[in-house]
């Protein structure tokens, strides 16, 4: 018998059926049916005879027609509504975001599977992950309890243990370290809780006894558990998918072939534990299950992960852990990023596929900020292109924004005057802004829409200061800049991003101690150049001593004062070298620090 759960109309039997039945729809030819399940219609192989198909095991569980009109099966939750609207999966719209408890959501992330290096596409689905988060927390003042599941015992460890002769408690110990301490360097921050599956193989076996005793389970004769997805009756609700019974895996012991182990038996230089079945291992996806409902128990409000996990793995979430609390809707919300790959690659980013860089290699060319910057200028679910072009892109927006700023607090300070700035303009237009990007983030975390905004806005201000004079000391629009100056800080810390001189501002005393000490030495550099450059200066020293023409002057100045100039050009290109700016205006110099290489760089963490 074979069932479909890609749902037709009744209109779509066509004139070959005949209705036999209130719930079975009969064609002409021998094998075929369609299934009346009260709310859509299924194709049937009928390989069995039709009495035997029992109706509530395909009840329409993704699509059904009521009242004319279509409807899901995800129920919108009650209680604290955020205002932000979020893409569902199963009902494949954006819905509204709505926490069971006011301005606290409950997350769990399904984290890496700790047997290698991390890579960028890791570090992709954290890094946007992550930038949800901050959104959260910082734009809508919402607290977000994380939990992120580590995988330490896996069919990849083992293979990973017997290749390397090392223990399987150091080798995940090993890589599960590697691994925080590259989200560190990327300024992830952490989850607010970890668990890992070896902690809780107790929980796991109580979560496949609970299921087993609802009889939606069965023990195999090698020891193993299997969800039995046949008597669930409830599967595809992330992807339409066969039943069939016919089809039988490599795996001698399931009945059907979308029938996953919850328990796996022993077998030869495996890691074991006991459990009423007998000596084994738990299933990849019971653990996440298990885990999370540990926490949150029999609801939480999102769950997060790559897009290669909506099925089977988050699929197989669903089924058990609905099965296990005998419940509708186990989490409310499921949220998906995209694959990165490289360029001209058909395939996401893999350690089989032998075409990973890892967050190490990344951040020998760009740093924390560049890449944090890279993807969030393009939207969490959609894949997303690792390369020398979509890398310079975001350096390029990094240095512009980095130097906005910096002539922003130069004009502050007084150093040179805009006679174009108009203050009411300037404070519209940043108004305009914060309310475009907050639009932005409140439908489904567009962050690419509100960097455009956030881009607009620098674009305007550097086109306000692009004719610079001397202080004149008249009335200046000091205000309305270093507003526009603030903003953007702050807007770009939200997501996560220091700005290099900011960062140094809100950080140690010794770091506040350095800003003194490059404003001092910067100032100083200044007054030299400035007495170097200063040809009036130089004829009035002369005209003391001995007349000289005035033709010769210039030629005099360059000759004496040269070695002066030189170490003023020297003394920028040693700080280059340490990723601080100078940039020399006409009479007044800044500084601030560069995003560069992590080798380098003051502004990664």
């Amino acid at each position: 018998m074979a069932v479909t759960s890609y749902f037709h109309r009744a209109a779509k039997v066509g004139r070959n059926a005949v209705i036999c039945s209130r719930s079975l729809i009969r064609t002409k030819k021998p094998s075929l049916a369609f299934l009346n399940t009260g709310c859509d219609v299924l194709p049937v192989q009928l390989c069995v005879p039709p009495q035997k198909i029992l109706l509530h095991q395909f009840r329409s569980h993704a699509t059904c027609r009521l009242g004319g009109k279509e409807t899901a099966n995800w129920e919108q939750p009650s209680g604290y509504d955020t205002g932000i609207m979020v893409w569902h999966p199963v009902v494949k719209k954006k819905v509204p975001l709505i926490l069971k408890e006011k301005k606290i959501a409950k997350w769990y992330m399904c984290g890496p599977t700790v047997y290698d290096s991390a890579h960028i596409g890791h570090a992709s689905t954290s890094m946007r992950f992550d930038i949800i988060r901050r959104i959260l927390g910082s734009v809508f003042d919402i607290d977000t309890l994380l939990v992120m599941g580590i995988t330490d015992i896996d069919d990849k460890i083992i293979a990973r243990v017997k290749e390397t002769g090392t223990t399987m408690s150091q080798l995940t110990h090993m890589y599960e370290v590697e691994y925080f301490q590259d989200m560190t360097a990327l300024n992830v921050s952490p989850p607010t809780a970890l668990t890992r599956v070896t902690d809780h193989v107790g929980e796991i076996i109580s979560f496949i006894q609970g299921i087993l005793d609802k009889g939606l389970a069965y023990v195999t004769e090698d020891g193993s558990v299997y969800f039995d997805v046949l008597k669930y009756g409830r599967y595809g609700v992330m992807k339409p998918v066969v039943y069939d019974t016919e089809r039988i895996s490599g795996d001698q012991y399931k009945r059907n072939i979308l029938d996953f182990a919850l328990w796996k038996g022993s077998k030869p230089g495996e890691p074991t534990w006991p459990s009423p079945w007998g000596e084994g291992r738990p299933g990849w996806h019971i653990e996440c299950s298990a885990m999370a409902s540990s926490v949150f128990g029999p609801n939480l409000d999102i769950h997060t992960g790559g897009i290669d996990l909506i099925f089977t793995h988050h699929e197989n979430e669903i089924a058990q852990s609905q099965a296990y609390f005998g419940c509708s809707q186990w989490s409310n919300y499921w949220l998906h990023s995209g694959h990165l790959y490289l360029k001209d690659d058909t395939e996401k980013m893999s350690k089989s596929l032998k075409n990973t860089v890892s967050v190490s290699q990344m951040l020998d060319t760009y740093t924390p900020n560049q890449f944090r910057m890279f993807c969030l200028l393009m939207h969490y679910r959609n894949p997303i292109e690792f390369s020398k072009e979509t890398m310079e892109k975001a350096v390029v927006v990094m240095t512009q924004l980095n130097s906005l700023v910096t002539q922003c607090d130069a004009y502050v300070q007084g150093r040179f005057d805009c006679p174009d700035i108009s203050q009411p303009d300037l404070y519209a237009r940043i108004h305009q802004t914060r309310e475009s990007a907050e639009r932005a983030f409140a439908d489904d975390f567009n962050t690419p829409r509100a960097m455009e905004a956030v881009l607009s806005l620098m674009k305007y201000v550097n086109q306000l200061m692009g004719h610079k004079t001397e202080p004149a000391g008249g009335p200046r629009s000091a205000a309305a800049v270093a507003a526009a100056s603030v903003y953007i800080r702050r807007v770009l810390k939200q997501l996560g991003l220091d700005l290099g001189r900011k960062k140094m501002e809100e950080d140690t005393e010794a770091q506040r101690q350095f800003q003194l000490a490059m404003n001092t030495m910067t100032d100083f550099r200044s007054h030299v150049r400035n007495f170097a450059l200063n040809t009036e200066h130089v004829a009035q020293v002369l005209d003391k001593h001995s007349p000289v023409p005035p033709e010769n002057v210039t030629r005099l100045r360059k000759d004496l004062y040269a070695p002066l100039l030189d170490a003023c050009d020297g003394v920028r290109e040693q700080l280059a070298s340490a990723n601080i700016q100078i940039k020399d205006l006409k009479n007044q110099s800044t500084w601030n620090v560069e995003d560069r290489k992590r080798s380098a760089s003051l502004t990664s963490t």
